[in-house]
């Protein structure tokens, strides 16, 4: 099994000034979350990959959902957690 990828924060900024972000309507690390989110359309699935896990396209995919909301991969952290929650919760009602 292949190893999860992750970005470091200075990678993130190095992506991000290659996109021309502008860091005052988000921070870095809003964006290096995106970064590490948005590799579910890379390598780790053949079927669906779109991005070879490059980081500049990946980095788009991460920009396009930060212009939506600026805590765009907050809010999508505890909406994952909360339905996990609601899983196992179901789970241990319905077994």
């Amino acid at each position: 099994m292949t190893e999860k990828k992750h970005f470091t924060a200075e990678q993130a900024k190095k992506i991000g000034e290659a996109l021309g972000i502008d860091w005052s309507k988000f921070d870095v690390e809003q964006f290096r979350m995106g970064l590490d989110v948005e590799l579910e359309h890379g390598t780790i699935d053949p079927k669906t990959n779109v991005t070879g896990d490059d980081p500049i396209m990946t980095g788009k995919i991460a920009l396009a959902h930060l212009n939506e909301f600026s805590d765009y991969y907050t809010r999508l952290d505890k909406l994952e957690k909360e339905a996990e929650t609601e899983a196992q919760a179901r789970k241990t009602f319905n077994p």
